[in-house]
């Protein structure tokens, strides 16, 4: 079992530990934690120059157009 728990370090406590106790009773658990990198807004502009590297970079690779994309994603997603 997995679980994600998202909440500011201010709001960790002793009733937390007792939560996860209570979840993985009588388990080993691995306990990572790590600052979520605050969201910054997109910046519209820099994807759009990020996508103009993109096509110049591959601006001489030709696609079959019969290729099924989602028969490939479910390949790669096996």
């Amino acid at each position: 079992m997995q679980l994600t728990y998202r909440i500011p370090a201010d709001s960790l406590n002793s009733g937390f530990l007792e939560a996860i106790k209570a979840k993985f009773a009588g388990k080993e658990v691995s306990i990572t934690v790590e600052d979520v990198p605050d969201k910054k807004p997109v910046n519209q502009k820099e994807l759009y120059k990020k996508s103009l590297v993109l096509l110049d970079r591959f601006k001489d690779m030709k696609v079959d157009p019969n290729l099924n994309l989602s028969d490939l994603a479910n390949e790669v997603n096996l």
